[in-house]
């Protein structure tokens, strides 16, 4: 903060804290701060006028919203364009997939061959947010790191996806045999050699 020719060289600490019951917003500012700034206006170098203006400026968000917003707002554009980009490849891996190659849809523990129709269509990547507040949902629990943000998102791939008839045979010897059936009732699918909804 530079007022009057002075600079306050640490960081301006505000949080804001809520609003009162007339709408009036409460927030706590660093104290030294605030004693500095009063300090210029003692001195005459700034008017109260510019010193409530200096409040103002820093007990505001950047982002116009939160201090979550805030803190993810300078990774949320390389967010946007790192998600687009899983999404084209994960489109390019779609476009590779056919009947014989990946004959199985897993949905949720629920398997379907791949055309059933009660199946939902295969998921791609997760979206980061369709706004910087719903992105900072992401980026505040994963400590603002967008290699695990965006992994997380890539994880989204796995809840209904197309597998192959080896990935299937795995998750079938991976899952807990005592759970529900994990056949769809609908298209009744079968692996090869084995009865089917055994």
């Amino acid at each position: 903060m530079d007022v009057g020719g002075h600079e306050f060289v640490t960081q301006v600490w505000a949080l804001r804290t809520g609003q009162v019951a007339d709408g009036t917003e409460r927030w706590l500012l660093d104290a030294t701060a605030v004693r500095w700034l009063l300090d210029r206006v003692a001195d005459g170098e700034i008017s109260p006028e510019r010193a409530a203006e200096v409040v103002h400026q820093v007990s505001r968000w950047n982002s116009g919203c939160c201090y979550w917003c805030d803190l993810a707002a300078p990774t949320y554009p390389e967010a946007l364009r790192r998600h687009q980009d899983a999404q084209e490849q994960w489109q390019r891996e779609q476009r590779t997939i056919t009947p014989e190659t990946h004959p199985y849809l897993l949905d949720n523990g629920t398997v379907h061959r791949w055309d059933c129709a009660a199946a939902p269509p295969a998921r791609g990547p997760g979206h980061p947010g369709a706004d910087l507040h719903a992105y900072a949902a992401w980026h505040g629990p994963l400590n603002g790191d967008l290699d695990r943000i965006i992994a997380e998102l890539w994880e989204e791939t796995r809840v209904t996806r197309r597998v192959t008839e080896a990935e299937f045979e795995r998750w079938l010897r991976s899952r807990n045999h005592r759970s529900v059936s994990p056949w769809c009732p609908r298209c009744s699918p079968e692996l090869s050699g084995q009865p089917e909804n055994s």
